[in-house]
């Protein structure tokens, strides 16, 4: 049984995604958003940058790509995660569970 995060189905994680990868798409061959799709966008005022904490998975990893071996790491953002079937998918790629360290969800 897999679960996803945030989304409660895969489908509407699809449609965001591939609605993410048009835009960046776009902005990248120099198409940016159209006056008509800016003023029907809502307005964000007294903007500033801030950092939202996601859910991810923390732990040892062994094999990474671009880490090799290292004994306490944290993933990219968790999208999906299957435990019983032993793999999750985070924003980057996908990782096999090895033993939990504690059952459920931490807060750190």
């Amino acid at each position: 049984m897999s679960a996803t995060l945030p989304f409660h189905s895969v489908a509407p994680l699809c449609r965001d995604l591939e609605k993410l990868v048009n835009d960046l798409r776009n902005s990248s061959q120099g198409s940016l958003p159209s006056e008509a799709h800016l003023q029907a966008s809502p307005l964000l005022d007294r903007w500033s940058f801030a950092f939202l904490p996601a859910p991810c998975l923390k732990g040892s990893v062994h094999q990474h790509p671009t880490l090799g071996s290292c004994s306490n790491v944290h993933t990219s953002e968790l999208v999906l995660i299957d435990p019983d079937k032993r793999w999750a998918r985070t924003w980057s790629g996908f990782y096999r569970l090895g033993k939990q360290l504690t059952p459920g969800i931490a807060n750190t």
